[in-house]
């Protein structure tokens, strides 16, 4: 749904999970060098409580939940060590659900040269083999 966790609240630090989950991936995988690989991708999806209890009315499904989808898109690199892959992935929001009506998509306000967006913004995601 649209809930945001945010550091006043109790429950930040706990891990959020969801009654439904809805996620899509598209990666496209290209040679860089040898065993090192690039990537480009987009990601879409959310997840939703049934109930209002743990989380409040934002993180319940509704009958809208499809406005409720976050998107996000980014480029890694990949390094194939035979035994292992090694990922690193940078991305950025697309669409932030939990903003308000008519200000969701954030595709205008990307910054690159401003330290507080990056900082607000960038994502970056460390991990062993492949999402999927």
């Amino acid at each position: 749904g649209s809930y945001r966790p945010t550091l006043e609240d109790q429950q930040f630090f706990q891990i959020i999970g969801g009654d439904f989950k809805l996620l899509a991936n598209s990666e496209l995988r290209f040679p860089l060098s040898g065993r090192l690989k690039g990537a480009v991708f987009a990601d879409i999806g959310n997840i939703w409580t049934k109930d209002t209890i743990q989380f409040g009315k934002a993180a319940q499904i509704s009958k809208n939940w499809w406005k409720e989808l976050a998107v996000a898109s980014g480029f890694g690199v990949r390094f194939d060590a035979t035994v292992i892959l090694i990922r690193v992935d940078l991305g950025i929001p697309l669409r932030k659900p939990y903003l308000p009506d008519g200000e969701r998509w954030v595709i205008k306000d990307i910054n690159f040269a401003s330290s507080e967006w990056r900082r607000e913004n960038l994502v970056l995601n460390i991990a062993l083999g492949y999402p999927f």
